[in-house]
């Protein structure tokens, strides 16, 4: 009886060993999406250089993230998650000591490049190592707690990132990576399971790899265009044909290839279909609250950016609290019911954003930030179960990979609307007001104003979306069931 307790309290110090290098892992490659933007200003004037320039300091990392979250999935079904996890480990931390000792703009922007390969080595198994480690009934509870680092690498990337910066120098946002590489990718190398594929004689689709990445980039590409006023029309057209043209290229392969790179079987799957089509909605709705809020604060309020800062925190700390306690719900009550009632919530919190105008208070911005944390902590983890209990386990490094990329593709395509439909509102807004004899600093924050309104009621709509793929999922399953 003693033997089988010991062996049993082994298994859960080595499970939880397990989340803490899958911890690691998704802590460094979400931090430095967030820990580098506040270098930014710096970086610029350090490499005398303009935002033209600076700009893909960041898009660089997130085009490879985006691009190879899903093809370093599949290679991680075909040839083992924990060889592909400590490679990207390595390149990882190489490549941020190189980012920290670039001596030019383009030197720093390829450096980046290795960085976004190594991060998304790491965010592509992530979600699979979890589904791997924990069964069934405890996954939407570590999905809830990996949810919470993710938060605490949004909290604490501009913190780390400023502070260092301002302290120590530009080069430390890079190095500071490389203890925490190091730690990572000893502690994955002796305790991750070294589980070997049993399906290493299937060929790797390498050109539904290389179309896909192509297909990725022009769309990501493309989001960047709309987002700003100043790409011109033909490129925007460009960006969109090739977008369209390289999606239907990718399907037309993957339906005739043996070893497909994404097995579009799984898309027959209603509750991974919904789940994941929620999820890419969810993260635009959030994208909108990340970009908008802060020129809101600037713009409207007047607020310098210590005050802006400190009360956009709250978002990220109630979406830390709330995502353990989602993943636990889940887990007794269904995944369907708690997503669902974090995309409500999540609606509600959008609604009551649109109401922001020129005499909020700082409590009323926080008052209505709040929900939208709760909301996306008790949406997320179970929507994540949902996505990985739909399919087999030898397709869990694919859906993980796509947990990562809808991530980024909803972002990204939530900023490009949201700054197109806010820039079109403001503009009829103020055309409004100057009609009416109001002009200057007032004109302009009651047309930006309003158009936070407008932008904010969109988002609504689309999380209504959000609400009902989560309860056409199916039946009410409990994640033991998944």
């Amino acid at each position: 009886m003693q033997v089988k307790l010991l062996s049993k309290d082994n298994t859960n110090v080595r499970k939880w060993l397990n989340f803490t290098a899958i911890a690691l892992g998704t802590f460094v490659g979400y931090l430095d999406s967030s820990i580098v933007n506040i270098a930014l200003p710096t970086l610029t004037r350090y490499f005398q250089t303009d935002l033209n320039h600076i700009k893909w300091v960041v898009t660089s990392y997130l085009l490879m993230i985006t691009g190879l979250v899903i093809i370093f999935g599949r290679l991680a079904d075909m040839y083992g998650r924990k060889r592909l996890y400590i490679f990207g480990f390595v390149v990882f931390t190489l490549s941020s000591a190189l980012c920290g000792a670039s001596t030019t703009i383009w030197s720093l922007i390829v450096f980046r490049c290795f960085q976004g390969i190594g991060a998304a080595a790491l965010l592509a198994n992530g979600a699979a190592l979890i589904g791997e480690t924990f069964p069934s009934k405890e996954r939407s509870k570590a999905f809830g707690m990996l949810a919470s680092v993710l938060a605490f690498a949004a909290i604490t990337g501009p913190l780390i990132g400023g502070f260092l910066t301002d302290r120590i120098g530009w080069p430390s946002i890079f190095y500071v990576n490389v203890p925490i590489g190091i730690v990572g990718a000893i502690l994955a190398a002796k305790v991750l399971p070294s589980r070997e594929q049993a399906r290493t004689s299937e060929r790797f689709d390498l050109a539904g790899a290389s179309i896909l990445f192509a297909c990725l980039t022009s769309f990501l590409l493309l989001t960047s265009a709309l987002s700003k006023s100043d790409w011109p029309l033909s490129t925007v057209v460009l960006l969109t044909l090739a977008t369209i043209i390289f999606a239907g290229a990718f399907l037309r392969v993957e339906n005739r290839v043996e070893h497909a790179l994404l097995d579009l079987q799984i898309f027959r799957e209603w509750a991974f279909s919904a789940a994941a089509l929620s999820s890419f909605l969810a993260y635009w709705s959030i994208a909108s609250i990340s970009f908008l809020v802060p020129f809101y604060l600037d713009r409207v309020l007047l607020l310098d950016p210590t005050k802006s800062g400190a009360l956009l925190a709250p978002v990220p700390l109630a979406l830390a609290i709330a995502a353990p306690l989602g993943g636990r719900l889940a887990d007794r009550f269904g995944v369907r019911a708690i997503s669902t009632t974090g995309a409500v919530i999540n609606f509600f919190g959008l609604l009551a954003l649109s109401t922001l105008s020129t005499t909020t208070s700082s409590l009323g911005v926080i008052l209505r930030l709040v929900p939208f944390g709760i909301g996306m902590g008790l949406f997320q983890p179970p929507n994540n179960t949902a996505m990985m209990g739909a399919v087999p386990p030898n397709r869990y490094g694919i859906v993980s990979g796509m947990i990562a990329a809808l991530k980024n593709l909803g972002s990204m395509t939530g900023v490009a609307i949201t700054s197109l439909v806010s820039t079109i509102a403001q503009v009829n807004a103020m055309a409004q007001l100057q009609a009416g004899g109001i002009t200057g600093q007032v004109a302009e924050r009651q047309s930006f104003a309003s158009a936070v309104t407008m932008t904010f009621l969109l988002s609504a709509v689309i999380c209504v979306v959000v609400v009902f793929m989560s309860l056409a999922r199916g039946k009410n399953m409990k994640a033991s069931e998944t």
